[in-house]
């Protein structure tokens, strides 16, 4: 428990206290997209439920930022330098590096919802139950289980300019198609069916209807349950080649 409780200390200062670029894009980004589309760029009055719709969108938005650029260039990174493989050969193995990282970065989505969340009210007069913000705050966590197994798995890329393309690539097509800038009745019809099987929109429906009393649809769950599964296997299949042919040991 030492050595985990020592790891957390570790990742949290270098991946918190001492990367503002981490945390502007991850929270402040999307705050300020919600600032901008619900208050700037909006004639007339703005229903109540596309407040607090577009607060839940701009959530998963934030642990889609924070998963496929932030954590993703720090395991890549983390992986050059040689630490995964120096984790390795320690006792406790690389277990407790990927859940630091990922109990951190579930820390900065709970900061969005909290930011996202005081922005609603403060300045959108959303109104919550206590019940509501607690079972959002837990979705926002188990959401984003999916974006950050997803990022590991694109961390995996060997050169740095290259994850920076595939970020983009899948990070903003894939908030597009799923509804998070705009709703998805906008799109093209036959783009609607491809967005509806993105993580991000069973997510954000996940949130959008707990946040208004909406029925929870079954499919919502599974969908988000199902691509966990498939990129854990990915992510544990791929760790173990990375480590089997030394691609974290450090280059002279």
């Amino acid at each position: 428990m030492k050595p985990f409780l020592a790891q957390l200390k570790f990742d949290g200062r270098r991946l918190i206290l001492r990367n503002f670029s981490f945390q502007f894009f991850s929270i402040l980004m999307p705050a300020g997209f919600y600032l901008l589309f619900t208050k700037v760029m909006v004639s007339g009055s703005v229903s109540a439920s596309f407040n607090v719709n577009y607060m839940a969108s701009m959530i998963v938005y934030s642990g889609t930022i924070n998963a496929l650029f932030g954590i993703a260039a720090i395991l890549m990174r983390d992986r050059e330098q040689g630490l995964l493989q120096w984790y390795q050969l320690t006792p406790t193995g690389v277990q407790p590096y990927y859940l630091s990282v990922g109990i951190w970065s579930m820390v900065m989505n709970g900061l969005a919802v909290v930011v996202l969340g005081a922005l609603a009210v403060g300045v959108n007069q959303v109104s919550l139950t206590i019940g509501q913000w607690l079972a959002i705050a837990g979705i926002a966590l188990i959401g984003q289980l999916p974006t950050l197994l997803l990022g590991v798995l694109i961390s995996f890329i060997n050169r740095a300019e290259t994850l920076s393309v595939v970020s983009n690539l899948i990070t903003f097509p894939m908030a597009i198609l799923s509804g998070l800038w705009w709703p998805m009745s906008m799109l093209p019809n036959w783009v609607q069916p491809i967005g509806k099987l993105m993580p991000t929109y069973f997510v954000n429906n996940w949130l959008g209807a707990v946040a208004t009393h909406a029925t929870l649809k079954s499919t919502t769950v599974i969908g988000v349950g199902v691509w966990v599964a498939c990129l854990l296997a990915l992510v544990i299949g791929g760790t173990r080649q990375l480590l089997k042919r030394g691609d974290g040991v450090v280059k002279a």
